[in-house]
């Protein structure tokens, strides 16, 4: 039996216990059934140890498809999170937790949604058998990559305008930059598999950073 994405989301979240077995066969409406919530770190917590208490509440590394996360742009130590099933066990080291919340998001062929995403990519290469990526460093390089891959997304882009950003924190006594872009626009959805993979996997590189995680807004 050939499931789809949506259907192997659904058992995760009745084996999660999260959801009754019940329902099926009425998968008729394309939807991406997640859990969202807020979680805040001391201000002072990079994203390194933030992936680090997330992945050990989830089991996981963010960007397999269990959970994403990224920092809120006003206040430090704060993560937004993206999950399938919600965290059976708190954080370690968080100070405050907003009750994970059940996010239902039809992803019918042609509705259109404003989004938000801050994503890594560029020009990779790899040296002594690591990926290594050299972030673009325009605007319009990212505005085109989201162009040229946009049917790999399962997406149709409507307006697309795109800045360069940092991220910079301290880890371990080392002081950290990593560029990237903030796309910003409307689109339509073209194929409700292939960008249901892609909000649950996350965009570009740098995903346990905290990168990647688009978000939509109807």
């Amino acid at each position: 039996m050939n499931e789809t994405l949506q259907e192997r989301v659904r058992l995760a979240q009745i084996r999660s216990g999260v959801l009754e077995p019940v329902g099926f066969t009425k998968l008729d409406l394309p939807k991406l059934d997640t859990f969202e919530t807020a979680v805040s770190f001391p201000g002072e917590c990079s994203p390194v140890e933030a992936h680090e208490a997330l992945m050990r509440a989830f089991g996981q590394k963010a960007g397999t498809g269990r959970f994403l996360f990224c920092a809120d742009s006003s206040v430090g130590g704060r993560y937004w999170v993206r999950s399938v099933v919600p965290w059976k066990t708190e954080p370690v080291g968080a100070q405050s937790i907003l009750a994970p919340r059940r996010i239902v998001t039809q992803l019918a062929e042609g509705l259109m949604y404003h989004f938000s995403l801050a994503v890594c990519v560029g020009e990779t290469s790899v040296v002594d058998g690591c990926k290594h990526v050299r972030p673009y460093t325009s605007g319009a390089d990212y505005e085109n990559w989201f162009a040229l891959n946009s049917e790999e997304f399962g997406l149709h882009p409507l307006m697309v305008s795109a800045s360069l950003r940092s991220l910079r924190f301290t880890h371990a006594g080392t002081s950290f930059r990593v560029d990237h872009g903030v796309l910003e626009g409307a689109m339509e959805v073209a194929d409700t598999e292939c960008l249901m993979r892609r909000l649950l996997r996350g965009f570009g590189s740098h995903r346990r950073l905290g990168l990647g995680m688009m978000k939509l807004q109807s």
